[in-house]
């Protein structure tokens, strides 16, 4: 991996730098800064900057592996996820913010905080009970806990069939997919967490259930966010919760265009009544744009993700044999919420791919490449 790309993944930080250096360097009326810079300035960088097709060396991985570099980046992301929102409290609070001003530090934040799902999900597939604590308290700051119960033994196990909630199906609009993965997520994850409750002879209505903290934590924490400002300014701050939870929905709403956008139409092969072909790299939509995959830490390389979901990011693998998107997932996500340009974009790649994704010479090399 070179220096520059290496360095490169900090840049995470600048919707940091830009938030606070916008708001009290240029003018209160910047509090639209990090929206903007995600949402216009990224999609150019990512047509402007090349694309990436760079991948670590069998000698750098053990080396990238063992970096402690790479995991000071994600974990220090969840800390700063929680002082934006103190933050964003105190100046809701103490700053006599206008309306306009106001949902610019929603959009803005929510926009940051989408990111932090993505910390979460990278977190969320280690081990360690110190990852697993830091994706639980990334995934309470947006209130989307059951996310982690879900992902990782639902949507990892169903994803590109009917069964899994996160993977949109061919003329589905994001609209239609919001309903289905919003609701059909938490009821999955519910599901899970009921059997694996019943294995152990634990009981549902327990304070052992995870989905039971998913819905308490995330309330607990925006009322306490809310009474000690309250308390503090002795009067009751409205705004405290109605910024908590239009952050959340932001965050939220975004991480399902991602889902949307990385599984649009693409179906694994039933071979036997409810039984499918095993994952492979062509069952996920990839983007290899330099700038975006270093802020999202190479969440667009998604094929190699689910078919080595441990896999950190930093050894994370773009192949180009996977279904390719045209742009990175900023611009794809604005393309999303115009269904009939989505259909027209996307539906002629992805028919490209049904004529050749069951190509069993091309699976099979293309599976060797990844093992």
């Amino acid at each position: 991996m070179s220096i520059r790309k290496k360095i490169g993944f900090a840049w995470g930080y600048s919707f940091i730098v830009f938030a606070l250096s916008g708001y009290y360097f240029i003018s209160h009326n910047w509090t639209f800064f990090v929206f903007i810079y995600a949402y216009l300035l990224v999609p150019i960088l990512d047509q402007v900057i090349s694309r990436d097709s760079q991948n670590a060396s069998t000698e750098e991985y053990e080396e990238l592996i063992k970096d402690k570099y790479f995991d000071v980046l994600v974990y220090s992301h969840v800390y700063i996820q929680y002082f934006m929102l103190l933050w964003g409290s105190y100046i809701l609070i103490y700053d006599n913010l206008s309306w306009w001003q106001i949902l610019g530090l929603m959009l803005s934040q929510g926009v940051y905080s989408s990111t932090i799902i993505n910390i979460a999900h990278e977190l969320g597939h280690r081990t360690s009970p110190m990852a697993q604590f830091h994706a639980k308290a990334a995934l309470l700051s947006v209130a989307y806990m059951h996310f982690l119960i879900e992902h990782n033994r639902g949507h990892h196990t169903h994803v590109a069939t009917p069964l899994d909630p996160a993977t949109a199906r061919k003329n589905q609009t994001i609209f239609a997919f919001w309903k289905q993965t919003l609701i059909g997520s938490f009821s999955s994850a519910w599901h899970i967490e009921k059997k694996q409750l019943a294995k152990k002879n634990l009981q549902v209505w327990s304070w052992h259930n995870g989905m039971i903290w998913a819905v308490v934590l995330p309330i607990t924490f925006c009322l306490s966010l809310t009474l000690i400002s309250s308390y503090m300014t002795d009067q009751f701050q409205w705004l405290i919760p109605l910024f908590f939870v239009a952050q959340s929905i932001i965050a939220i709403l975004s991480l399902e265009c991602v889902n949307y956008i990385e599984h649009y139409g693409i179906m694994r092969k039933e071979i036997a009544p409810g039984k499918y072909e095993k994952v492979n790299p062509l069952h996920s939509w990839n983007a290899n744009h330099y700038y975006s995959n270093l802020m999202l830490f190479h969440l667009q390389r998604h094929s190699d993700h689910h078919a080595y979901a441990s896999r950190p990011y930093q050894v994370i693998r773009h192949f180009d044999e996977s279904p390719q998107l045209p742009y990175g997932y900023t611009m794809m996500i604005l393309i999303s919420l115009i269904p009939p340009l989505w259909f027209n974009i996307m539906n002629k790649r992805l028919e490209e791919w049904q004529e050749k994704a069951y190509d069993a010479r091309q699976i099979k090399e293309v599976v060797s490449r990844f093992s």
